[in-house]
């Protein structure tokens, strides 16, 4: 599994942001807001602040889950288990 983060910062920025919270994974930038729009985190191209989602991709690139900030209530905290046990019951079940 992959973790990838989006913003709609400028990569120099998202360097900065990396570097100074000790990111473990990649943090790419979405200037265009274009995977804002595909994955649902933006509903036009000039939203100022991307809303916060989750997608879990499989490696053929279908999503298998998707968690809205809705529907979450996006604790920052507890959503990362959340997940993890999600992932881990999906992968338990499949085939």
């Amino acid at each position: 599994m992959q973790i990838i983060g989006v913003s709609f910062d400028k990569p120099s920025k998202n360097a900065q942001f990396i570097k100074a919270e000790s990111f473990k994974f990649p943090l790419w930038s979405d200037t265009k807001r274009e995977l804002a729009l595909y994955y649902g985190a933006a509903k036009s191209a000039s939203q100022f602040f991307a809303s916060r989602v989750t997608v879990v991709v499989d490696p053929a690139g279908q999503w298998r889950l998707f968690y809205s900030s809705t529907a979450i209530g996006f604790n920052m905290y507890d959503h990362p288990g959340v997940v993890l046990n999600d992932v881990t019951a999906l992968v338990t079940c499949t085939p």
